[in-house]
């Protein structure tokens, strides 16, 4: 770790960099040529000039596939920009025409490592300074998961009397040696002093280059497959899509501002603080993360793909003044050393760099600032206003609850009023700052670290933040809402009687005494409060909550459209056009009162987001669920392996700092042992995506057998390659290599289920294809049961990636269940040709017939696959009759003229199953308390079809909604 002159002593001049001040700049990155010129303009000019350019020819370099693009052909032209049709689609695709040219070649990150002082001594020994694989593999071993305590007690077990001992004899050199392994960028320490204000200890930044760590990213050849470089237009027909940041409005807008050739590099950063422990006088700490918009945004909402970098652990000094000016001076540390960490990356941004692309080609890139990933309070901070302000538009408090949205704050307009203010006031006489800066609406910060970044703008790259702004926002508001207007003990009671499914949680002690949930449970909750509320709460009520859930479960699409936003817009509008209703409902409390506005800050948010879609693309790949992750893996992880000092911050960089130099060296000498390049090819992948780890998707291609040498995320099974397809080929459908019970006899199957037609529907089915059935029946005289199967989609809106499997449940009647134990699923209507015409079915039983033990008889085509019994559901009512919720009210279907009643049941084979489905009963005005999550399904006998169930459920049955209502 290098030790920086301490400090900067604030006030901080304004820091005026000048086009030149790089010299790289203004030299021609041909190694053959290093011309010098007097602007980068010129410099530009010569390279692109058509005959006198030092390159003897343009290139085109390498590009992998865009994720819109993926599962289809594509050609780029770099120079015309022109349309390129994707086979079998409407979809079209159109480059911006002078983006990412090619200037040679330069090193990727693992060629560089050639250039490490000690690369010499790897010469004979690949593994210096380690013996040989198995020691190194010992030392990553004993690093990764010990203390140094435990290391030195390992390494004197007596064990290493009989053993060869390894060449480190103690837990300090076998360090020392991690130390020796080729560095990543470099951290450092800066001290702070503000003259005139105390604290309680040195301010000390922690921190490295903001551009050295995005040029580790950019040239990173784990990301080569999952990398963009030119902003594209992607149109489905007429509709234009926004998915990557490279798709949207902003992309093309900065491509336009920049140099001929000319690559983006967009900065999406991240930051929040996090205690450390929480005694009194705990630790916290407030870091810093930093990604690029190249890498594709699947790999970047994955926190163990490695594609974000912690790039400082910001101070939080405690200033020994009155508490009134705590809040200016510890805001104004934090720009400062913002400012200080991203001073490279807002120089790249005027003038470019020079920097090669993870095929070691070398691109002019600029470095603009278009993604800050932060919660409401940090948001205020970064935008320098007061909590009373949105940080995004001109709205005020009293302006929080408007149906439209006022006019951007820009930074210009920020900018302005911190200029007038310090042209009237000493910014450090702060108590007359402050005062003047708060009648202002502004936090007091003068100089905000964003002023002089170029090709950047403080409205737009504060983007609206899934997890807090709807999630958080959800808990915050509508559900206390929905527990003020249904009473808490009802709502408590819906929700623990609600019928359990695999893989879903299930709230069996109820909604209202947990104090803290996590986004998980914002987003459980939120899949049913709209079923859940309905009967003990006015229609108008339901109706807003309704329109709320329609917009966040619209916001998170990861691929947006014209028509798509113009939704949200619309689900939005309603809630303002009904939200009165809450109020009515006297739904809104505070404290010790009711309240009777909609003051509420992130309420003002929502009315951003579809500009800002347009902007960035699609919201969800800005979510702070990956930042909140990277907080663990960053700060409260490493801190348990520190001696908890008051240097802890120190200690947890160095960890940090040697787990990053054993990752990437452990992949350099993957190369190294299997002979390949340092520079691998595009791999044009047009195969279904079901992992997106890119480490071990590139170890699969380099070295397929070395995979076992590394951890990563276990990968989503693909049933799609060896399951049973749906009769549509849409679905995939598993159930295990051995059932629950084999060789079991009609009568006890019947018995044991309760099924007492079972034998007589599956009569029925056999005679659809054949006429001997009775033959069937003896050839095939023993049934196999399963008590579960899952079924596996493709995403809707990604159709190349693969979604985890979901689990459907079919149970016999037991102690704990006395009814059974089974979920619903839909079924299809179009191309199922045993289904009388319902579109979703209960399933009562999975079962197979299959010959008798010993018999070589082979099962025809139409019993080759599981059979299901289920027990359908007819619709008595669709979204149109139902428009406070648009749901479908479905009816158990019973067979006429029976006493005691009976339910109708049929049986299909498994390839007529299409998606999983979620019930809830229609509970009425109460629930009957006697009823348990065991029993509940089994009680009612009408029900509500639950669109919210999941998102890609949602966005199929949402679709449908404009489809006549057809399921």
């Amino acid at each position: 770790m290098n030790d920086e002159v301490p400090a900067d002593d604030i006030p901080w001049p304004h820091q005026i960099i000048s086009d030149n001040a790089r010299d790289p700049a203004v030299t021609c990155p041909n190694s053959d040529c290093q011309q010098r010129f007097s602007s980068i303009h010129d410099l530009l000019a010569h390279l692109n000039h058509p005959t006198e350019t030092c390159w003897p020819s343009r290139s085109q370099g390498h590009m992998a596939k865009p994720p819109a693009l993926r599962g289809a052909h594509k050609h780029h032209d770099g120079q015309s920009g022109a349309d390129k049709t994707m086979e079998n689609s409407n979809r079209t695709a159109q480059y911006h025409p002078q983006s990412g040219y090619v200037y040679g070649d330069g090193q990727n990150i693992f060629q560089q490592i050639r250039n490490d002082e000690h690369e010499p001594k790897r010469t004979h020994n690949l593994y210096w300074p380690f013996r040989d694989h198995g020691e190194w593999s010992l030392g990553k071993f004993l690093v990764e998961t010990m203390t140094q305590t435990e290391i030195d007690r390992f390494l004197k077990l007596s064990w290493f009397d009989v053993k060869e001992k390894p060449s480190f004899s103690s837990a300090r050199e076998l360090l020392s040696w991690m130390d020796l392994l080729p560095p990543g960028p470099k951290w450092c320490i800066t001290q702070f002093e503000v003259q005139g204000y105390t604290t309680a200890a040195p301010i000390h930044l922690i921190w490295r280059d903001g551009l050295e760590v995005a040029k580790s990213l950019f040239g990173n050849p784990i990301f080569a497959q999952n990398m963009s470089f030119d902003p594209l237009h992607i149109r489905e027909g007429a509709q234009r899509e926004y998915g990557e940041w490279f798709t949207a409005n902003r992309a093309f807008s900065t491509q336009d501002q920049l140099p001929e050739g000319a690559t983006i590099m967009p900065i999406i950063a991240a930051s929040d603080k996090t205690p450390v422990t929480r005694q009194t006088g705990g630790l916290e700490m407030h870091l810093l993360f930093l990604t690029i918009g190249n890498i594709d945004s699947d790999i970047r909402m994955k926190a163990t793909s490695h594609a974000w970098r912690c790039v400082a652990y910001i101070p939080i000094p405690k200033f020994e003044t009155h508490s009134d000016y705590h809040t200016i001076l510890k805001s104004r540390v934090w720009h400062k050393c913002v400012d200080l960490v991203f001073a490279s990356l807002k120089v790249a941004a005027k003038v470019g760099e020079f920097m090669p692309d993870p095929f070691g080609e070398l691109r002019y890139c600029f470095t603009p600032l278009v993604a800050w990933i932060a919660d409401l309070p940090e948001q205020l901070m970064i935008a320098s206003v007061s909590k009373n302000a949105s940080p995004i538009t001109l709205a005020t408090h009293k302006q929080f609850g408007d149906a439209n949205r006022h006019d951007p704050r820009t930074a210009e307009h920020t900018l302005e009023l911190l200029y007038i203010l310090s042209q009237s006031v000493d910014p450090w006489n702060l108590d007359r700052f402050q005062k003047k800066a708060k009648e202002l609406l502004l936090l007091g910060v003068h100089l905000p670290f964003w002023c002089d970044w170029a090709l950047t703008q403080v409205f737009i790259f504060l983007v609206p933040e899934i997890l807090h702004t709807l999630h958080k926002f959800f808990f915050d508001h509508l559900l206390q809402w929905c527990k003020e207007v249904v009473r808490s003990d009802e709502l408590d009671a819906r929700y623990k009687s609600h019928h359990k499914r695999i893989g879903v949680r299930h709230f069996s002690s109820g909604i209202s005494h947990v104090a803290q949930m996590t986004g998980r449970e914002h987003c459980d909750i939120q899949r049913t409060v709209v079923a859940m509320i309905l009967g003990a709460a006015p229609p108008e009520f339901v109706r807003a909550i309704c329109a709320l859930i329609d917009f966040m479960y619209q916001a998170q699409n990861p691929v947006h459209t014209e028509s798509s936003i113009e939704a949200m817009q619309a689900s939005l509008n309603e809630f303002h056009d009904r939200k009165m209703a809450i109020l009515e409902a006297e739904a809104r409390r505070g404290k010790s009162s009711i309240k009777e506005d909609f003051y509420i800050p992130k309420l003002e948010l929502l009315l951003s987001f579809m500009e800002a879609i347009r902007n960035n693309g699609g919201l969800i790949q800005f979510t702070a669920d990956v930042s909140e992750q990277l907080l663990i893996t960053h700060c409260k992880s490493p801190f348990t392996r520190t001696s908890k000092q008051k240097d802890f911050g120190e200690q947890i960089v160095r960890i940090l700092d040697r787990e990053e130099r054993m990752r990437q060296f452990d992949l350099y000498l993957l190369l190294r042992q299997h002979n390949h390049a340092l520079v691998n090819a595009v791999v044009d992948e047009d195969e279904e995506v079901y992992a997106t780890d890119p480490t071990m998707a590139w170890v699969s291609r380099v070295a397929p057998n070395e995979q076992h040498h590394f951890s990563a995320p276990r990968p989503i099974w693909n049933h799609f390659t060896k399951g049973i397809l749906s009769d549509s080929a849409n679905a995939a459908l598993t159930v295990t290599r051995s059932p629950d019970s084999s060789n079991l006899s009609w009568p006890d199957v019947m018995r044991t289920y309760g099924l007492l037609d079972l034998r007589h529907k599956v009569t029925e089915y056999i005679q659809r294809y054949t006429d001997d059935v009775e033959g069937c029946f003896r050839m095939f005289s023993t049934i196999k049961i399963w008590s579960k199967f899952r079924i596996q989609l493709h995403s809707t809106f990604r159709p190349s990636i693969i979604m985890p499997s979901q689990a459907v449940q079919a149970e016999p009647p037991s102690d704990t269940f006395p009814s059974g134990n089974c979920d619903a699923i839909f079924l299809d209507t179009d191309q199922g040709t045993n289904n009388p015409g319902f579109p979703v079915a209960q399933v009562r039983i999975v079962f197979q017939l299959a010959p008798p033990r010993r018999s070589t008889a082979k099962l025809p085509d139409f019993l080759l696959h599981p059979l299901l019994y289920v027990q359908p559901f007819c619709i008595v009512k669709t979204p149109e009759d139902l428009e406070d919720t648009r749901l479908w009210k479905l009816e158990r279907v019973y067979a006429p003229a029976t006493q005691p009643k009976t339910r109708t049941g049929f049986v299909i084979p498994i390839t007529e199953v299409t998606h999983t489905a979620e019930l809830v009963p229609v509970y009425g005005e109460k629930v009957d308390r006697s009823l348990t999550s065991a029993t509940s399904q089994e009680h009612y006998d009408h029900f509500y079809l639950n669109r919210y169930a999941d998102k890609e459920m949602y966005n199929a049955l949402h679709e449908s909604l404009d489809t006549e209502y057809t399921l």
